[in-house]
């Protein structure tokens, strides 16, 4: 009767493991994407949605540009949506544009913001890789 109990135990517990591995083998499958070399592409759905992040650096005039009054002016003159992300070191501030489509109409709401009197200067916040030599 014991060693029935103690197979019965050690059944269960192998059973356990091996529903263990299955769950972990299924949440590891990867959906593939549409790949031409190491250059991954995205869906048409999500080229159309895109988004990117500016850097603007006001003159001193401008005491909080992350209240929403503020982005929302901004927006309205960017004829785009703004929302504020962070400060940066140096007083400059990033935004986030979305619903962007191409560059040329990202270089609009860069030109249009950087007609505004309150406004330093305004670029692409872009990641920066480093190149070798």
């Amino acid at each position: 009767m014991i060693r029935n109990n103690d197979s019965r135990q050690m059944f269960g517990r192998v059973l356990m493991m091996v529903s263990l591995c299955l769950v972990f083998a299924a949440s590891c499958t990867i959906i593939p994407n549409r790949a031409e070399g190491n250059n991954i592409q995205p869906s048409p759905a999500m080229q159309k949605m895109r988004m990117a992040q500016l850097i603007i650096k006001f003159r001193n005039n401008v005491p909080e540009p992350s209240k929403i009054a503020f982005v929302q002016e901004l927006s309205r003159d960017a004829q785009a949506t703004l929302f504020y992300v962070r400060p940066m070191s140096g007083g400059a501030h990033v935004f986030r544009v979305d619903n962007i489509s191409s560059a040329a109409q990202l270089a609009e709401v860069i030109q249009r913001l950087a007609k505004r009197p309150d406004v330093l200067y305004v670029e692409q916040d872009k990641i920066m890789q480093h190149q070798q030599k």
